[in-house]
């Protein structure tokens, strides 16, 4: 096993399309996770199973490009080697496919899209985690993603959902991981705004969309349209900094 070299992705954003879409199509075949986890690493490390017979002790052959011939990887090292693959088990930011039919992702962190958009997004997401009916997802799609000649225009999500109802499943699903992977960001980059304290109140999006709209408008409901197409990030960190001085002023109290 002399000179074998492996390249492995250490986390979310090192995933490249082909990557991230054979991992999504691996979360929707449901394995357990030591079988998710080998073909993993299989595929990510780009070793390939040899069809020489298992050794008696159980150790399979294995091929790779760095290598002219085939080797054997001890069944005792490979636990140790899909270990490496593990953080795919868990959520993290991820470079979305960037086009799906011609329609082209926001920014990965949403840089480059509205309060609105961030709102809807987030009202489709708590739908389709809560049913987990398609017809969410396809709306979450086509809220992050635009065609080059639309504009943003809320009242067509529904409308526009409907390009991507037959969209591949793998896509889809790499999709609802790029938003669930930003929606750990947020918290770092907002963590007084995101501090999740407790309430006796069971938890409602709606009065949780709601209530940042009523935040950064203070009550002003005239102004509410003019906030909804400030930057998604601008409204965000503004509702922060609030929140911030609000920690502020019941420490003094």
């Amino acid at each position: 096993m002399n000179g074998l070299r492996l390249t492995l992705p250490s986390r979310h954003l090192d995933l490249t399309r082909r990557q991230l879409l054979f991992v999504a199509r691996l979360f929707l075949q449901k394995y357990s996770e030591t079988e998710f986890l080998t073909k993993a690493f299989l595929f990510l490390s780009g070793i390939r199973i040899h069809p020489r017979h298992p050794e008696p002790d159980g150790s399979r052959w294995y091929q790779h490009r760095s290598q002219k011939k085939p080797f054997v990887l001890p069944v005792d090292l490979m636990p140790s080697l899909i270990d490496h693959c593990r953080f795919l088990l868990r959520s993290g930011e991820i470079n979305p496919p960037r086009f799906i039919r011609l329609a082209r992702s926001r920014h990965f962190r949403l840089y480059n899209a509205t309060f609105e958009e961030y709102l809807m997004a987030e009202n489709y997401f708590f739908a389709y985690l809560e049913t987990r009916q398609e017809q969410h997802l396809s709306n979450l799609i086509s809220v992050l993603y635009r065609y080059p000649w639309q504009r943003w225009n809320a009242a067509r999500i529904r409308s526009r959902a409907k390009k991507f109802k037959s969209v591949d499943p793998a896509i889809r699903y790499a999709v609802w991981m790029w938003y669930v992977g930003f929606r750990e960001y947020i918290p770092k980059r907002c963590p007084s705004l995101f501090s999740g304290r407790k309430s006796e109140r069971p938890f409602s999006p709606r009065e949780y969309l709601n209530a940042l709209v009523h935040h950064l408008n203070n009550g002003d409901i005239t102004i509410t349209d003019r906030l909804m197409k400030r930057p998604c990030m601008e409204a965000l960190d503004e509702l922060e900094q609030r929140a911030i001085e609000a920690e502020i002023a019941m420490s003094k109290s």
